[in-house]
């Protein structure tokens, strides 16, 4: 892969996603991919929620 394509997937959140979950099926699971998983889920939830709220209520 070219070098700025492996920049974007270590940093991708999918990425740590897939990784803990196949990491927890083989019963494998590096803690860091969870702990990345579980930052980026409130990260996201954080952004995205008052957002969410302020439009839904603008609506009304």
């Amino acid at each position: 892969m070219p070098g700025w394509v492996q920049a974007f997937v270590k940093v991708n959140p999918i990425t740590h996603l897939a990784s803990g979950a196949r990491g927890l099926m083989h019963g494998t699971a590096a803690a860091g991919y969870v702990g990345w998983v579980l930052l980026w889920s409130a990260a996201l939830v954080a952004v995205f929620a008052p957002i969410t709220m302020r439009l839904y209520r603008s609506e009304r």
